[in-house]
C-alpha cells in the first residue's frame, strides 16, 4: 500500500511540476521560438529527472529487498541454532530426569528388602522369646503343681 502512495505521490509531484512549469512559460513574455525551446529544456529535463528517480528507485528497491533476504537469512540461521540449543538441553535434561528415577527406584527397592529382612529378624526375636516365656511359664506351672 505505502509503495503504491509513494508511486502516486512522485508522479503527482512530476506531473504537477511539468503543469506548472509549462503554465509559467505560457504566461511568460516570450516568443513563440523561445517559448518551444524553454518547453522542450523543461520537458528534457522532467524526462532525466523521471529517468533519474526510476533508476534510483530500482537501485533502493535491489538493495531493500537483498538487505531484507540476508537479515531473513540470518535470523532464520539464529532461530534454529537456538532451537537446536534449546531441543538439547531439553533431552539432556529428560535423560537427567530418567537417570534420577531409575536411582531413586533401585534405592527404595533396596531400603524395602533391607527392612524386610530387619523386620523378619524382628519377628523371629518375638517368636523365640514367646516360646521361651511359655516353656517358663510351663516350668513353673509344674513347680507349683507339686
Amino acid at each position: 500500500m505505502s509503495k503504491m502512495d509513494t508511486k502516486d505521490f512522485i508522479i503527482g509531484a512530476i506531473v504537477g511540476g511539468i503543469v506548472g512549469a509549462s503554465a509559467a512559460m505560457l504566461t511568460a513574455p516570450k516568443s513563440g521560438r523561445e517559448l518551444r525551446e524553454d518547453i522542450n529544456k523543461q520537458a528534457t529535463t522532467a524526462k532525466d529527472k523521471t529517468l533519474e528517480f526510476t533508476n534510483v528507485a530500482k537501485e533502493k528497491g535491489n538493495e531493500y529487498s537483498k538487505l531484507a533476504k540476508e537479515k531473513s537469512g540470518e535470523w532464520s540461521e539464529a532461530a534454529k541454532e537456538q532451537w537446536g540449543r534449546v531441543a538439547d538441553k531439553s533431552s539432556r535434561l529428560s535423560d537427567k530426569a530418567s537417570d534420577l528415577s531409575e536411582d531413586l527406584s533401585a534405592d527404595v527397592k533396596d531400603i524395602l528388602e533391607d527392612e524386610k529382612g530387619e523386620g523378619q529378624k524382628l519377628a523371629q526375636q518375638v517368636i523365640e522369646e514367646i516360646e521361651q516365656t511359655r516353656e517358663k511359664l510351663a516350668e513353673d506351672a509344674a513347680e507349683l503343681k507339686k
